[in-house]
Formats: C-alpha cells, sequence, structure tokens
C-alpha cells in the first residue's frame, strides 16, 4: 500500500509522437523512447492517432487544427490516459490549447472562445466521441515532463555511477562537451501556458543537465528564433537567424549545441555547411538532443541513442 501511495502518477502516461518523430525526427523519438525506458516511464503510443495539424493546417483553418488535436485527446481518454506527453513543440503547442478549450476547469475568456469550444464539441461528436464528462486533460512538454523528472534522472545517474561501470565512449563524450543549451522561441509561449520556467532566460535544460554532471555555458541567445519552418519558404531568413545563433555559440565559447526541438535541430544541424557557405563561416557544432545526453549518461550507448546519425558529428568535439 506505501508503494501505491509513493508511485509517481506520471511513471505511466500517453505518447503522443506526431509526424516528424516517426520520420525525419526518429533520432528524437529513439533516444526520448529509451530515456524513458531507463527513467521506468511506461510510455503508451496513442492508438490510431492523427496528424495534429501544425502549422499548415493552421493556416487554413484554426477549428480544424483544434478539432484534429482534440481528437488524439479523446482517444487518449479512450486508453484511459489524460496525461499526454507531446515531444514536439509544435504538436505540444496544438494539443496543450485544444485541452485548454475541452478542459472543465479552463475559464474562457469570452463568447469567441465559448464558441469554438461548442465548434470542437460538435467536431468530436461527428467522429464519435462524447464530451458531457468532466474533462482534464494535461499536456507536457519533453522539457516540462523531463523537469519534473529531475530527481529520479539524478537518482538513476547516482545508481549507473556507482554501478562501477568501466569508462565507455559516451563518457568520453560527455567529459569532451562544453555546451550551450539553446530553447527556441515556442516553449512556454503558447496561451496560457504552464509557466515552469522563465519566458526569456529559461534555465530548465541547465539544471536538467547538472542533475548527469554536464555543466553549460551561458548563451544570451538561447530563446532567439532559428527560422523554424520556414525552410522552404523563406530558407535565407533560416540561414540568417541560424547564424546568428551559431555564431552566439561560437562567442560563449561552446563546442556543441544541445535542443530538444527537432525543427531547431535540422536547422542547425542539416543546413550548417549551407550557413558556412552563405556567410563564410567555419563552424563545425555539434547539435544534440537534451534525450541524447541524458540517455549516454544514464548507461547508453552513443549509437543507440543515435547520436551517430548527425550530420556534424560528435568527431568535431574538440576540449576547449
Amino acid at each position: 500500500m506505501v508503494e501505491n501511495l509513493n508511485k509517481d502518477p506520471l511513471d505511466k502516461i500517453a505518447y503522443y509522437p506526431g509526424c516528424s518523430l516517426d520520420s525525419t525526427a526518429v533520432d528524437f523519438n529513439v533516444s526520448l523512447k529509451k530515456l524513458l525506458d531507463v527513467l521506468d516511464v511506461e510510455h503508451v503510443e496513442i492508438d490510431d492517432w492523427n496528424c495534429c495539424g501544425t502549422t499548415p493546417a493552421q493556416n487554413v483553418s484554426s477549428e480544424l487544427v483544434l478539432i484534429l488535436s482534440a481528437r488524439n485527446l479523446f482517444l487518449a481518454k479512450n486508453m484511459g490516459f489524460t496525461d499526454i506527453l507531446a515531444p514536439c513543440i509544435s504538436c505540444y503547442n496544438k494539443l496543450y490549447k485544444a485541452a485548454y478549450y475541452l478542459n472543465s476547469s479552463s475559464r474562457l475568456k469570452n463568447k469567441k472562445e465559448e464558441e469554438t469550444r461548442e465548434a470542437i464539441i460538435a467536431g468530436l461528436k461527428d467522429m464519435g466521441f462524447t464530451a458531457e464528462e468532466e474533462l482534464g486533460f494535461k499536456v507536457y512538454s519533453v522539457m516540462e515532463f523531463l523537469y519534473l523528472k529531475k530527481d529520479k534522472i539524478r537518482e538513476k545517474y547516482n545508481e549507473f555511477k556507482s554501478g562501477g561501470s568501466s569508462p565507455s565512449a559516451g563518457r568520453d563524450l560527455l567529459n569532451r562537451i562544453d555546451p550551450v543549451c539553446y530553447y527556441g522561441c515556442a516553449l512556454l509561449r503558447p496561451d496560457s501556458a504552464m509557466r515552469f520556467d522563465d519566458i526569456e532566460n529559461p534555465t530548465s535544460m541547465e539544471e536538467i543537465l547538472e542533475e548527469v554532471d554536464v555543466r553549460c555555458r551561458d548563451f544570451q541567445f538561447k530563446t532567439e528564433c532559428c527560422g523554424a519552418i520556414l525552410s522552404l519558404t523563406h530558407k535565407d531568413a533560416v540561414l540568417r537567424l541560424s547564424n546568428i545563433i551559431l555564431e552566439g555559440a561560437v562567442e560563449s565559447k561552446a563546442n556543441c549545441l544541445i535542443v530538444f526541438c527537432q525543427l531547431c535541430q535540422q536547422n542547425l544541424d542539416l543546413r550548417q555547411e549551407q550557413i558556412n557557405r552563405s556567410f563564410n563561416k567555419k563552424y563545425r557544432l555539434p547539435v544534440i538532443y537534451i534525450t541524447q545526453i541524458l540517455g549516454i549518461a544514464l548507461g547508453l550507448s552513443p549509437e543507440s541513442v543515435m547520436i551517430d546519425k548527425l550530420f556534424v558529428g560528435t568527431e568535431f568535439i574538440k576540449n576547449n
């Protein structure tokens, strides 16, 4: 009985990967799932999940995006979950907003919001769902979730260190990194978002990484926009904005960046050679997911968290 009382309710959660984690960001998906396994978090992928609509659908109909996102919440509910982990920041924002409109405790601000809620419920009913009972969805970003698991991360790290494991390639990598944390612009900015960190100067990544003895340098560009989804429509803007971030990392004397958003990771990693050509730079800065770093710190091999799939490889990380 005592064991049940002490059990963390977030040790089992619905998992919404979204489209990109099943495709272009598979390394993020794999490393996060393996990390959750190490942390003893049971993550159950939502059955028959659909695209949240993200920005393209938003440009056509904001109501459609909310209905698409709400469907995923109700699929999770039918599986017995009201807590949902949405690693992709865009997916998180969309599901979070849908939860805001649906939750019984939400205080809608005006008539327009009330009409939006009615439209979402009508769309759900057309799909066979019922929204008559009390609803209390909680959608977590990967950073808020990991921040809430800080104690568990420290516990697992101490267990691994005390196990007497021999030095590994992973430990060597962690000894060589001298990173800055890059948050991007979207983590804390959905309407009415849970403010678990400071909007302008967040520190949750640094605090989490300190639990596994990874110290990060100060970085004044940690919440600047990298250009996000403009890669196809405004490539020059993406290259210019991403160059500012990489230049700031160099000025901070970092030898890599740690991120949690797949769009940020791709703009800064995949396009780094294009940025070099456009601005006559010589950047060789690996852009690594925090899930990969934490996984390695807790005993996973670099290969198992797909760190070898970076375009700018960790072989470029030198001791400063």
